[in-house]
């Protein structure tokens, strides 16, 4: 029997049949295509997690900054309390010590003489004075009390001034006073340090 198509566009299903070739092309072709997505997903996760890591580790290295600032104002203010500690046991000992050489110079200072100016050095002992009395009489005996003292050694005259007028009358209106500059060291100067 004839078959005659009167329709002549009608289509007719046709089961396509693929080969096993072309099968195993289109598997190899899909499998790599999912191999590709999963390693770029892969990747893109690896990068995810060291992205997080490293936001982590800014913030841990933020915190520790602060904190090592701190620190470091920790230390420093701890540095400072120090030394003001020992600049007052400093300060302290030399204002004792300060008040022995007074002392010691007190002890030998006539009533008739006044000290008008002292520089005194602590650790090395070395002390300058200016004293001033009406009679001259009394600043050699000052000198001399000094020199013979054993809390005090290099006990020497820098200067001196005596006045012409000795009987102690006023003239214009100022007493003129004898004046002697001396320099000397304290025995226990050394020790100091």
């Amino acid at each position: 029997m004839i078959t005659i198509n009167l329709v002549p566009q009608a289509r007719k299903r046709r089961h396509a049949q693929l080969s096993r070739e072309d099968k195993t092309l289109i598997f190899a072709a899909a499998f790599i295509l999912f191999l590709l997505g999963a390693s770029w997903g892969y990747t893109r996760y690896l990068a995810y997690r060291a992205q997080t890591h490293l936001n982590e580790t800014n913030t841990a290295i933020a915190s520790l900054n602060g904190e090592q600032k701190l620190l470091d104002l920790n230390r420093a203010l701890a540095q400072r309390s120090l030394a003001m500690e020992t600049n007052i046991s400093n300060a302290v000992r030399l204002q004792v010590n300060t008040n022995k050489i007074l002392d010691d110079i007190a002890r030998d200072l006539p009533k008739a003489c006044v000290l008008t100016q002292t520089q005194i050095d602590v650790v090395p002992g070395t002390v300058q004075l200016t004293a001033t009395s009406l009679q001259f009489l009394d600043l050699v005996r000052f000198f001399n009390a000094l020199s013979a003292d054993t809390a005090f050694k290099d006990v020497r005259i820098d200067g001196y001034q005596v006045p012409y007028n000795t009987t102690g009358t006023v003239q214009g209106g100022v007493i003129p006073k004898a004046t002697m500059n001396l320099s000397l060291t304290w025995a226990e100067g050394g020790q100091n340090g």
